[in-house]
């Protein structure tokens, strides 16, 4: 009997035990359950509205949080690719929990800057790290095709989970705001503690052995794959670079939105009862509609779904000038519905051309990118707010949306990788 000469070669205990895509699929659904389970989404902005900040206070808050994932971002990734995909997830949720601790005991705009920085890391640790041990898991064991319907059907639970979170938070919030945010604590503390049962890919030591070479030590690793990120970049970039351009913009102009939407409604005279509720539905229609793009995913094609979802969003930007209840509230819904969809077909986009090796950095790349663009855009907001009304300033933003239109179209026609 031939005894293997690798590591490689050895079954790992989770072959034995099972699949390990398996396994760490199961696993990435109760973390995405738990982690999209966020208490406070419908009214963060209103504690914050209530801790005595204004909306330009707010702003630059949020542009600290988006400045401190541009400055991890990807630092975090090559962290993920060199020391493992879990470790770095491990460590965000982590710093998730310190977060919702210091709230709960923290008053004062510069303790805030703190903690908003504070959650920006958090972000960078686990974004990109969480999908590239799923899909390296699913390449270790052939099953790549099963990627969407995975995905898909982890966000729709995670939705279904928040919308019952955004519920959770309003009823705590009647308590006190401590109460939210020791909820907030909790879930994240059992996101951790499920994500801690993941099982890494042998996907560096696989990887290098094939090649002839002994296991690496950390530096050269990180060192390999920096060079091979820069190199993927430089030979890819018709079918990369621009329609990350447009993914950018796009999520420059939905990601203030969604949070000023809090502000706007309440601008309004909605209650914070009624804006919970607006939240749970709209996360329960993200839900369904997730839901139904797992039996649909294979029809759904990048450019048509983002070419289409950025011109809708200009539109309903544009329409929130004239600041009509009926207008307001079915553009929240529509930009509700289209964020994800556009976020799941970019996912797979992305993560088929990428080689394993990279897909962590190259992912947190991507997360940079988004984290700057979304950063000035919340520095834009802040300032705009201080002579505009909310509602014109989210107006404006469609100028925004509309760049991210022609960016795709000009992507279309370059990148000839794509399938029509």
């Amino acid at each position: 009997m031939r005894v293997p000469d690798t590591v490689a070669e050895l079954p790992s205990p989770v072959d034995r035990a099972g699949r390990l895509s398996t396994r760490n699929a199961r696993i990435y659904l109760a973390y995405r359950v738990l982690t999209l389970a966020i208490v406070d989404r419908a009214i963060f902005v209103i504690f914050l509205l209530h801790k005595g900040f204004d909306a330009y206070q707010i702003g630059i808050l949020q542009g600290v949080f988006f400045v401190a994932n541009i400055l991890f971002e990807v630092p975090a990734g090559m962290f993920g690719d060199a020391f493992g995909r879990k470790r770095s997830v491990l460590l965000g949720l982590a710093a998730y929990c310190l977060y919702a601790l210091g709230v709960m005991v923290s008053d004062g705009f510069v303790a805030f800057l703190c903690l908003y920085a504070l959650l920006g890391t958090a972000l960078a640790l686990v974004y990109g790290s969480d999908t590239a041990l799923l899909y390296d898991s699913l390449v270790a064991d052939r099953r790549v095709a099963d990627f969407n319907g995975i995905q898909l059907r982890a966000n729709a639970l995670g939705l279904i989970s928040g919308a019952l979170a955004v519920l959770a938070g309003g009823l705590l919030q009647e308590l006190s705001w401590n109460a939210v945010y020791a909820a907030y604590f909790v879930v994240y503390a059992l996101a951790l503690a499920a994500w801690s049962f993941a099982a890494e890919p042998p996907r560096l030591a696989a990887e290098g052995q094939a090649a002839g070479h002994a296991p690496p030590g950390k530096e050269v690793m990180r060192g390999e794959v920096m060079r091979e990120l820069f190199a993927f970049l430089r030979g890819h970039w018709r079918g990369v670079a621009l329609p990350i351009l447009g993914f950018t913009a796009f999520a420059a102009c939905t990601s203030p939105f969604f949070t000023f939407s809090q502000a706007l409604f309440k601008g309004n005279g909605f209650s914070i009862e009624t804006i919970t509720w607006f939240f749970f539905a709209a996360q329960m229609l993200i839900g369904v509609v997730y839901l139904v793009m797992q039996r649909t995913m294979s029809f759904l094609r990048f450019y048509p779904v983002v070419i289409a979802s950025t011109l809708l969003t200009t539109a309903v930007l544009a329409s929130m000038w004239f600041n009509l209840v009926a207008v307001d509230f079915a553009g929240f819904f529509l930009v509700m519905i289209i964020n994800p969809i556009v976020t799941v077909v970019a996912n797979e986009y992305f993560n088929k051309r990428l080689p394993s090796r990279i897909r962590a950095s190259f992912l947190s790349l991507i997360g940079l990118c988004m984290s700057v663009t979304i950063a000035v855009m919340y520095f834009l907001y802040s300032y705009l707010a201080k002579s505009l009304a909310i509602h014109q300033v989210m107006a404006s933003s469609s100028l925004i949306a509309a760049c991210a239109f022609g960016i795709f179209i000009v992507a279309r026609c370059v990148d000839t990788g794509e399938e029509a």
